[in-house]
């Protein structure tokens, strides 16, 4: 296993396992995100991708109003792209998917409304890229050009179509109700890290056909995850 993946899921455990006198719980998560990238350097009309998350939860109660909720989830990010290069007149549109483990680690305060408790979440993620997975096609004056699908190691020192570096750590944010032991949650999560995994060295024997300012543009791109979700969790233990 992946010693970054490893210690991910090691520190899940020590968070999960550090309150001895709280009283603990242990649920699955499954929901629905809509992703985007924040992107210095935009490369056409980026739009937002749905994709999906799962995992198990762990919550820990501190008190009856507040408490710690830790998750390992597996979750699909990226965007979707439609660009029209007006030089050449291709059009082409893509789907950048980009899956990562992630451990999103919240502060949860309950508000009781009588019947059900309103949630509300703050806390940090930190998510380690798996794989990412490029693919579209492109059209020149109506006429189909071939379609590329291509899979890439994130993190890969390799110069390919997608250069994202592997680690991510973001904030998280969400509101939500809780009905029973059922917990639905609006959440948005924004990266803090720059995943552009592009270096000079990687580019330099492009470098000499090179427009004026196009490698610094490249090197320079600032690159962020962003995306909004929701949640449905379920205590079994």
């Amino acid at each position: 296993m992946n010693k970054k993946i490893s210690l991910l899921i090691i520190l899940a455990v020590v968070l999960s396992t550090g309150y001895t006198q709280a009283q603990f719980s242990l649920g699955v998560r499954a929901g629905f995100n809509l992703t985007n990238l924040s992107h210095s350097e935009a490369v056409g009309d980026e739009k937002w991708k749905p994709g999906f998350q799962t995992g198990v939860v762990a919550d820990n109660a501190l008190s009856d109003v507040f408490s710690i909720q830790l998750g390992i989830l597996f979750a699909t990010q990226g965007r979707k792209t439609d660009q029209n290069d007006v030089v050449s007149g291709i059009n082409t549109k893509s789907t950048l998917n980009l899956n990562y483990i992630q451990v999103p680690v919240n502060a949860q305060y309950k508000l009781d409304l009588g019947g059900m408790e309103l949630l509300l979440q703050a806390g940090p993620y930190f998510g380690y890229g798996l794989r990412a997975r490029f693919k579209g096609e492109s059209t020149f004056n109506g006429v189909k050009l071939p379609s590329f699908d291509e899979k890439i190691k994130m993190g890969s020192d390799e110069l390919e179509a997608v250069n994202f570096k592997a680690f991510d750590f973001g904030l998280g944010l969400g509101v939500g109700v809780q009905f029973r032991k059922l917990q639905i949650v609006l959440g948005y999560n924004q990266g803090f890290l720059n995943l552009n995994n592009i270096t000079e060295e990687k580019i330099k024997d492009l470098i000499p056909y090179m427009l004026p300012g196009q490698k610094e543009q490249i090197l320079n791109q600032n690159i962020k995850n962003k995306g909004f979700a929701v949640t449905l969790s379920c205590p079994f233990f």
